[in-house]
């Protein structure tokens, strides 16, 4: 028996075993720490002058990376000159006009390289380790690019067209190398992207701490619990010239933790880079990070402070508590309770088909009635009822990509054969994804729901129970399910 790899699992794929090496060769670290030292000695002799150029590079006063948007610059032009060069010499474009423009694509995207280089290095000397080698290595990919770019537009000016063009569909294929490393950068090594923690807790003041246990610009970690995500959140207070300021304690550069930096001219400063942020409204005053902390709102009661998340930009707005706008409501069925007996059926259709005799030809039909009250569960969620409590509950977004989930599956149950061992096993699959769906939004969101208080409930449940009967009881509703159930159920495809 073969050790040394699980077995049943495929072995890693070349690309992913060229770069593990990369990100295991430690030879580069000297290379790197050469280059960062001939980059940080200039900039640290220009002082102020250089810290701005920095900022600018990284994109910190713009709000997000610089990086990713210029690099599109020479990946449009010199895909585009290739581009050019091959249908010249396939005979589909005259050969003059093509090579000109071919040119000036060149040029541009040699133009485009330079600044990307620029911003590329600005952020790849913040980086450590693992990515910091396979940031080397982008960086020479692409050098190499621009070189043999260079080098075409050099042939070409002296007649040799076909040089010139090979050169330039090398110099394409080396960026495409470097691009997929730059990629890897950034969804495997997570570089550039938000590392702070997003999470809406505490949606209402909660105390944290003492006053009297804060000193004068002494950063302190303070943990909230996020139940929803099972996950532990840090926070940072700092006690700054009488005030006490709250933000998340996780740099959204890479991480670095906030609570060991130190208080500089009004910002937190980070331990790992360097970034600073102002104390009074959580955003980057200096780079490489480009995005802004997440932000409390903070209270002083009974000598202990209390913190609140502060929404973002964006983010929907969250009641405090207590009933939504007064309206008129009579008697009749929360909104919670209209859905979670519409569960229930769900349930009971599901144990109806799994009691019933694979042979049996109404089998079909119970999935049919399945099928189409999924389809009318989906309407009126997605409709009237998601958009009713996106304020009060962060499950909206997963619970609108569940619906995708479970249609998805419902399409591959409903081409089976109902006799089948095939069926059997997508339909407790797919009893497996309703009940999860289902249960999610009982555990959870049909708690955060709460917040719209039961007036809003109520009349909500009306409205919802009125939709589900009228798309019941609707003719062409009906016939517009049964078209698309049909539809789903004739054309058959690989489970």
């Amino acid at each position: 028996m073969r050790v040394g790899r699980t077995a049943g699992l495929p072995p890693r794929s070349r690309a992913d075993r060229l770069i593990g090496r990369i990100e295991a060769e430690a030879r580069l670290d000297e290379a790197g720490r050469v280059l960062e030292t001939a980059m940080a000695r200039p900039a640290q002799v220009a002082g102020a002058p250089a810290q701005a150029l920095g900022d600018a590079l990284h994109g910190t006063g713009f709000g997000h990376p610089v990086h990713p948007m210029v690099v599109t610059v020479p990946i449009g032009a010199w895909t585009l000159a290739v581009a050019l060069d091959l249908l010249a010499r396939l005979g589909f474009a005259r050969r003059r006009p093509a090579d000109r423009t071919s040119r000036t694509a060149i040029r541009l995207g040699a133009v485009g390289a330079v600044a990307a280089t620029a911003t590329g290095l600005a952020d790849w000397q913040h980086l450590n380790e693992r990515a910091r080698r396979v940031g080397l290595v982008h960086a020479a990919v692409n050098g190499t690019a621009l070189a043999l770019m260079l080098l075409s537009l050099g042939l070409r000016g002296r007649g040799r067209q076909g040089a010139g063009q090979l050169a330039s569909a090398a110099g394409w294929a080396s960026m495409a190398v470097g691009g997929y490393l730059g990629g890897h950068l950034v969804y495997r090594q997570r570089v550039g992207v938000d590392h702070a923690d997003r999470s809406p807790v505490p949606r209402d003041f909660t105390a944290v701490a003492r006053l009297d246990d804060l000193q004068e610009d002494q950063p302190r970690r303070v943990m909230l619990r996020d139940a929803e995500a099972a996950l532990d959140v840090p926070v940072v207070l700092v006690r700054h010239r009488g005030q006490i300021r709250a933000m998340g304690a996780r740099c959204s550069h890479l991480g670095g933790p906030l609570d060991q930096g130190w208080v500089l001219q009004g910002q937190l400063v980070c331990p790992w880079h360097g970034s600073r942020f102002a104390l009074d409204s959580a955003q980057p005053t200096a780079g490489p990070a480009t995005c802004a902390q997440p932000r409390y709102d903070v209270r002083l009661r009974d000598g202990h402070v209390e913190i609140r998340r502060e929404q973002e930009e964006g983010d929907p707005r969250v009641l405090e508590g207590g009933e939504g706008p007064r309206t008129r409501a009579g008697k009749g069925g929360r909104a919670e309770e209209v859905l979670t007996a519409h569960h229930d059926l769900f349930r009971a259709l599901f144990a109806r088909i799994e009691a019933m005799d694979r042979e049996d030809p109404e089998r079909r039909d119970v999935l049919r009635v399945l099928a189409a009250e999924l389809d009318m569960h989906e309407q009126i969620e997605d409709h009237l009822f998601y958009p009713a409590v996106a304020a009060v509950s962060p499950d909206v977004p997963i619970a609108y990509s569940e619906h995708r989930q479970l249609t998805d599956l419902l399409a591959k149950t409903l081409k089976l054969n109902t006799a089948s061992l095939a069926f059997e096993e997508h339909l407790r699959a797919l009893r497996a994804a309703v009940e999860h769906h289902a249960g999610s939004e009982e555990r959870s969101m049909f708690v955060h729901a709460q917040r719209l208080g039961d007036r809003r409930l109520r009349q909500l449940g009306r409205t919802l129970q009125r939709r589900l009967d009228a798309l019941r009881a609707s003719q062409g509703s009906r016939l517009y399910r049964d078209l698309k159930i049909g539809l789903l159920e004739g054309w058959p495809t690989r489970p």
